[in-house]
């Protein structure tokens, strides 16, 4: 016994040396960070939109009033974070059942209580993770139909007095060289040149929030950008987080699974994720499909023969909130995710607060432009 005893004792003491310590993490770590990331967010978003400000006043100076809006602000919507909440969050309480059901007829249906509830702060609280600041941005799919309207000689001169003669030229030989390649090209395997530098308002408006743009050159190629404003979120992978997460509440979730089961939803499964697709399931109550997801259970008779799809949805979405009330998939775990999520970034703080800060420097330049014309 005893020489089988003392090499496992070895190994035991070798992966203990071996293996890095678990951050500690306290209540006021988790809320000065999950303060930063909540208003650094704020302020991304804040961001876009005073950037896209400036772009359009440089736009308007060339004469040029109808803008493809998302272009003036990069394509990027920054994301959101309203706080640490686990995966199991996305599961309404009985509470939010009974306000807004699963809220995916908030977007399927247009009635005027739809229209309200796109901008009651308890949905959008709820639909934060899934839908970030999709809803504050709809603006710019009216702007969108108007830009397309205007012509391809417009967007061409738009272009660039937006992007600078040259790097035009150099986008319009990249798309031409992709519709000529192969179906299975990818973006290396295309050679038109380098790539040219901003110009135009798009430089004017990065030099006036942004200091400056970034120049790259990565295994020979060069390439310029804006400034990186990405969410130290990023850092957490959510996978790995729920898998650890999963494994300490196994019980709670077979135990939720079978009571939706037990109230006659069919067979369900969290993904990678510590999602359910619930959104894509209804879809189908809403005429539409299920957008790729493979996990989704097939409609239940139930389901297909409802003959009012927003009803059966809070009936549904009252079921599960009650099955994870009772499994217990609401104890405790939101403060284990904020804990879990904090480690991961702890030993990077500091770098938290300066994104932080780098985001309101930003804002603070736009601001300050807009200001003054």
């Amino acid at each position: 016994m005893r020489r089988l005893l003392i090499p496992a004792l070895a190994g035991a003491l070798v992966l203990s040396a071996c293996s890095e310590p678990e951050p500690e993490v306290t209540e006021a770590d988790v809320a000065a960070i999950e303060a930063s990331l909540v208003n650094g967010s704020t302020l991304a978003w804040e961001l876009t939109q005073a950037e896209t400000r400036v772009a359009s006043m440089c736009m308007q100076d060339e004469g040029f009033t109808v803008h493809d809006t998302s272009r003036l602000h990069g394509n990027m919507i920054p994301n959101r974070f309203e706080g640490f909440d686990a995966p199991y969050a996305r599961i309404p309480t009985v509470a939010q059942a009974e306000k807004f059901g699963f809220g995916t007829w908030v977007q399927a249906t247009d009635t005027d209580a739809a229209l309200a509830m796109r901008e009651d702060v308890d949905y959008l609280a709820f639909t934060a993770d899934d839908m970030g600041w999709l809803l504050e941005a709809e603006a710019e799919d009216d702007s969108y139909e108007e830009w397309q309207a205007m012509g391809e000689e417009y967007h061409e001169e738009w272009t660039a007095a937006f992007v600078g003669a040259e790097r035009a030229a150099y986008d319009a030989a990249m798309s031409e060289a992709f519709e000529e390649a192969d179906s299975d090209a990818e973006y290396e395997d295309i050679d038109v040149g380098e790539q040219p530098p901003f110009g135009g308002c798009e430089l004017e408006t990065i030099e006036i929030v942004y200091g400056e743009p970034v120049h790259h050159e990565v295994e020979g190629d060069e390439y310029w950008s804006k400034p990186d404003t990405e969410s130290p979120l990023t850092w957490i992978g959510d996978g790995e987080l729920y898998a650890e997460l999963s494994a300490d509440y196994a019980e709670q979730e077979e135990d939720f699974l079978v009571c939706v089961g037990e109230r006659g939803h069919g067979e369900w499964e969290f993904d990678d994720f510590g999602w359910l697709p619930t959104r894509s399931y209804l879809d189908q109550l809403y005429g539409g499909g299920v957008g790729g997801m493979e996990n989704v259970p097939p409609l239940t008779d139930e389901a297909e023969d409802a003959e009012d799809p927003v009803a059966y949805e809070f009936a549904m979405a009252l079921d599960f909130a009650q099955c994870a009330e009772e499994a217990g998939l609401r104890e405790g775990t939101d403060e284990a995710w904020a804990r879990m999520s904090v480690a991961k970034v702890i030993d990077r703080e500091a770098e938290v607060y300066a994104w932080e800060q780098r985001i309101e420097e930003y804002l603070a330049n736009a601001q300050e432009y807009l200001a003054g014309k």
